[in-house]
């Protein structure tokens, strides 16, 4: 068997985005793959015919861009080269023969196209405070405005807050709105007042019903419900209270919401759901699931869905313990409906099965068809890419403990009981994620060179209730104490590592913990942090995550807890270090800024301790999963160089 290389990634296909038709049996998906001579990914979009089961190439190679399936057809969002206004503009494909033909223009950036109706699009667009009618103007107009931007270009103003979002860049102003487009003069009609930023919506005949915020200096964390009729534009308010909202969407007549009021388990309290009514919510269905799929992989890219309705119910992809699974929702309870060892990354349905993009026994992704509880893999773009390689299985191993914590162990290639390796403790982000059997390219890699790999899933990961991911007050003391006593047991089962060997890493809530490691224990002979952080305070006053943390803890201050930021803080502790350790830190990242990494490298560095700072240009928090192609062979480079030059 062949190990997996560093750079085989850069030959995956990644699928993503799976629509179905309405009117024909035809699905459509995206496959993207890595473009190392632009540094970038390309992708084309494939039709399955949902009764032959068969797939084919529907387009050629290109750039990458949205595609929207409508009742009249399927329409890929174009670049026009000419027109340097903000605009969207949609050519038709043939579902047939992939030949295009024209389609339409709009003046605004659309992010979703769906039908309303026989005479309108329901079209969810980007705008901004500064010009909210910049769809309105003529294209005279949209051009100076154009021009004003450009002027100011080399100025940012901050009026409100937040002002940036990561992988977004600087966000001060924005909004996402809904607007009607009319499918012949295409002229476009506002539903919305500029100031609301939508979060969730569905249509309950003539009405809209949406959930988001209202602001125009401070967005809080608490959204409202409102319904707008399309024939009067007149709104009303469903619901003004406080409560976290994470998706509102209509069932059999029933305005229903998926949400939390936060008493319980705090901010970070899985959704119920609720049906909303005379500005009341009544509790229909009790929930611990995320209603998201927070199994983690590198091994992903493209738009994928975590909900869906179909029949008159609704659909979520969701965590259960260490596996994504689709759980139907019928108006009063909860049951499972797709439920295999893996990941399920998007779905669509008909009448007789389920299709599923997944990850399934430690393959890559494929198209599943799941009918009658029978998981069938329908397509085969990654099957050969791994035939002939080294593909670890993982060994489950537990902690016993009245929290149990789970993990697992991949075995180096060639694995030999009788001789010694070194190992690496990978640990996962969030910190309400999970790690499953799923396949993670980096580790696979590792264990193609001859490492142990373990990692686990310690108190505050997602999939095993509320109580399991409750680490209010606690980030550094129940998570620290899982993960070691899980390394702890690791190295009991097998004596093979020698735990004079062995490394940690881990990026965003996983780099948190390995500065947090670093500084209570000198037990790892390296360390690699990746998008880290390792002070709250600045965290908090300077990410795009900020105030939500103090939030989410319930600190009786929000605006004075600096003590109780400080001793959760890595950076308090960053004088006991002596590990050798590297530092990944993307300039663009939002979500933990690049100070976090140069903080605790700068005590690092004046006290003598062996380490390593790496900053990339142009890239963001999720550098390791969508990061450009050669940026990501860098970093997973500069990881391993720094393993094997400590461990080996």
């Amino acid at each position: 068997m062949k190990p997996i290389s560093l750079d085989l990634f850069t030959n995956y296909s990644f699928l993503s985005d799976l629509q179905i038709a309405k009117d024909r049996p035809l699905a459509v998906f995206v496959q993207t793959k890595s473009d190392l001579e632009h540094n970038d990914y390309t992708q084309r979009l494939h039709v399955m015919n949902t009764e032959t089961k068969g797939i084919q190439p529907l387009t050629d190679w290109r750039k990458r861009t949205a595609s929207f399936l409508l009742n009249d057809g399927l329409y890929l969002v174009k670049k026009d080269e000419e027109d340097k206004t903000v605009h969207t503009q949609f050519v038709k494909v043939s579902l047939d023969d992939g030949s295009e033909s024209a389609g339409f223009k709009v003046p605004c950036a659309v992010s979703s196209l769906k039908d309303f109706n026989d005479e309108y699009y329901l079209a969810q667009i980007g705008i901004n405070r500064s010009c909210p009618d910049y769809h309105h103007l003529s294209l005279e107009e949209r051009k100076a405005v154009e021009e004003k931007k450009k002027a100011d270009e080399d100025y940012v103003i901050f009026d409100e807050y937040p002002f940036f979002y990561n992988g977004a860049g600087i966000t001060n102003g924005d909004r996402t709105t809904l607007v009607l487009i009319n499918k012949k003069t295409y002229e476009i009609t506002d539903l919305i007042p500029s100031t609301v930023d939508v979060e969730s919506f569905d249509v309950m005949g003539n009405d809209i019903i949406y959930s988001g915020v209202d602001f125009t200096t401070f967005k809080g964390k608490w959204s409202w419900v409102w319904k707008v009729n399309t024939k009067t534009l007149e709104t009303e308010v469903l619901y003004d209270d406080v409560m976290q909202i994470g998706r509102v969407f209509t069932l059999n007549d029933k305005v229903i919401v998926l949400g939390t009021f936060a008493k319980e388990y705090g901010a970070m309290e899985a959704n119920k759901f609720y049906e909303l009514k005379d500005k009341q919510m009544t509790l229909v269905c009790d929930n611990e699931y995320s209603m998201y799929n927070s199994v983690g992989s590198d091994c992903r890219y493209g738009k994928v869905k975590n909900y869906l309705k179909f029949n008159d119910k609704a659909y979520f992809i969701t965590s259960d313990h260490s596996r994504s699974v689709i759980v139907e929702f019928d108006g009063t309870s909860l049951k499972k409906v797709v439920d295999f060892e893996g990941s399920c990354d998007d779905m669509i349905m008909n009448q007789n099965s389920i299709y599923v993009i997944g990850m399934k026994n430690q393959a890559l992704q494929e198209v599943l068809e799941v009918k009658n509880n029978e998981v069938t893999v329908l397509s085969d773009f990654n099957t050969e890419i791994l035939s002939n390689k080294y593909v670890a299985e993982p060994h489950k191993i537990s902690v016993m403990k009245p929290d149990q914590v789970d993990g697992w162990v991949l075995y180096p290639k060639d694995y030999d009981p009788s001789k010694t390796y070194p190992a690496i403790l990978d640990i996962h982000g969030g910190p309400k994620t999970a790690y499953g059997e799923v396949f993670y390219h980096e580790m696979q890699h590792w264990a193609s060179l001859g490492y142990f790999v373990m990692f686990c899933n310690p108190r505050g990961s997602d999939g095993k209730g509320n109580a399991f991911a409750d680490l209010r007050k606690a980030w550094g003391t129940i998570d620290y104490e899982d993960i070691m006593d899980f390394v702890d047991e690791v190295l009991k089962q097998y004596p093979q590592i020698d735990s004079k060997r062995v490394g940690v890493t881990g990026g965003s809530y996983g780099g948190y913990m390995t500065n947090w490691i670093i500084g209570h224990t000198d037990r790892f002979a390296c360390a690699a942090t990746q998008r880290s952080i390792s002070n709250w305070i600045t965290e908090v006053c300077a990410s795009d995550y900020g105030i939500d943390f103090p939030i989410e803890q319930e600190y009786d201050d929000l605006y004075n807890c600096h003590d109780e930021l400080w001793d959760m803080s890595p950076l308090k502790y960053a004088n006991n270090a002596v590990t050798p350790t590297l530092f990944i830190q993307s300039v663009e990242d939002y979500r933990c800024p690049i100070p976090e990494a140069i903080q605790l490298y700068t005590v690092l560095k004046c006290r003598g301790v062996e380490s390593r700072l790496v900053a990339f240009k142009g890239e963001n928090h999720d550098l390791s999963r969508t990061g450009k192609p050669l940026h990501r062979i860098r970093r997973l480079t500069e990881i391993t160089n720094w393993m094997n030059l400590h461990l080996k």
